[in-house]
């Protein structure tokens, strides 16, 4: 091979990398995006009057505080994660995937990834929603998401328990600075918003297992299967799995008088069912830039990048319900405090060491 074809060869690599990172970055602001209107949506509409605890529609009594925390979760991340499945299919329609979709389901990677959702869906962003919720009611539900973030250095951490994967030096500092800031972050908010962050913060760290659970069992399913598909498998099956199967389940549980298909009909017939379509379609391209992001630069760049969600996330719930003032917060609606920035900047440059080699990203290592 000549010099001249080899130097465009390795422009070409450096330009789909390239293209690889920007999806992957691009991930992690759709899903501040997405975390910040399924905020929103849970403010609007019949949502404010259960969680306000008072009656509602047809002077329903007012909701057990077992349903808000949990039944109404389960709810809320059903029907946003079942709307991000919609979308998915209406982009594998669109490029005529509907086939590819169907023979999929039926393999053992199109399998792994329903497995993937279930852990994903009725566990993780089930456990998400609960934080958001009771960080909202504390007083300021953006100091979880970096919590939530954890899953990276979760999963490095699985990943080496369950599958002895090997840990090198800058991945096990990187796990240590992201505890270190998970810990400035809680401490923080603990300070600032009192016992009712605890709650917030131990709810995300739940999450943020069973996303890196999700992440070392993905791994099998993902490398196989085309971005588009595995997206809207994952969504559709984890949004199935949460409206009709957990939400029942937890209403049985909650023991209130209010019928399970009553609750379901209010919250569809609710103006803010339009905020949760537009939070489902953020949250499709937050998982599907993900998986293309990775399979373009890389996994561990990709998985980086994505976790930038640890500043974007903060940074999107204060613009839409601060700066905006949408979602009946005041006007004054706090950002989150200057050590709580700081904490979650320094999430992401753990997340950062732990998926790079700083030697070789500098040029240092043996092979430059």
């Amino acid at each position: 091979m000549d010099a001249k074809t080899l130097t465009l060869l390795t422009q070409r690599r450096k330009r789909f990398a390239a293209r690889g990172i920007a999806f992957a970055m691009a991930s992690g602001v759709c899903y501040g995006l997405y975390t910040a209107f399924l905020t929103l949506a849970q403010t609007q509409g019949v949502w404010g009057d259960w969680f306000a605890g008072t009656s509602w529609g047809d002077g329903n009594p007012a909701l057990s505080a077992f349903t808000i925390t949990f039944a109404l979760a389960a709810l809320a991340a059903g029907l946003n994660d079942l709307f991000s499945g919609v979308w998915s299919l209406v982009v594998c329609a669109k490029n005529r995937q509907l086939g590819d979709l169907w023979k999929t389901v039926r393999t053992k990677p199109g399998i792994v990834m329903m497995l993937c959702a279930a852990i994903g869906g009725p566990f993780a962003t089930i456990c998400y929603v609960v934080a958001l919720n009771s960080a909202t009611a504390a007083g300021n539900p953006g100091v979880i998401v970096p919590i939530a973030a954890l899953n990276c250095a979760i999963g490095a951490i699985l990943g080496r328990i369950l599958f002895k994967q090997k840990l090198d030096g800058h991945t096990v500092a990187g796990v240590i600075v992201c505890l270190l800031a998970g810990g400035l972050i809680g401490g923080a908010s603990f300070a600032s918003m009192g016992p009712g962050a605890l709650m917030g913060c131990a709810f995300a760290l739940l999450a943020a297992f069973g996303w890196g659970f999700e992440g070392c069992v993905a791994g099998f399913g993902t490398a196989l299967i085309e971005y588009r598909i595995g997206i809207a498998i994952r969504q559709t099956t984890a949004g199935l799995l949460e409206l009709l199967v957990v939400f029942p389940a937890l209403m049985l549980l909650s023991g209130d008088s209010v019928g399970i298909g009553e609750l379901l009909g209010a919250a569809v017939s609710s103006p803010s069912l339009a905020i949760f379509v537009v939070s489902g379609l953020f949250a499709m391209p937050a998982y599907s830039f993900w998986y293309k992001g990775n399979s373009m630069c890389g996994a561990a760049l990709g998985m980086a990048c994505n976790g930038m969600y640890a500043f974007w996330g903060p940074f999107f719930i204060w613009i839409i319900m601060g700066v905006l003032g949408i979602g009946g917060m005041s006007a004054s609606y706090p950002p989150l405090s200057a050590i709580q920035w700081i904490g979650a900047l320094i999430m992401v440059a753990g997340i950062f060491l732990i998926a790079v080699d700083p030697k070789s990203l500098f040029g240092h290592s043996k092979e430059a």
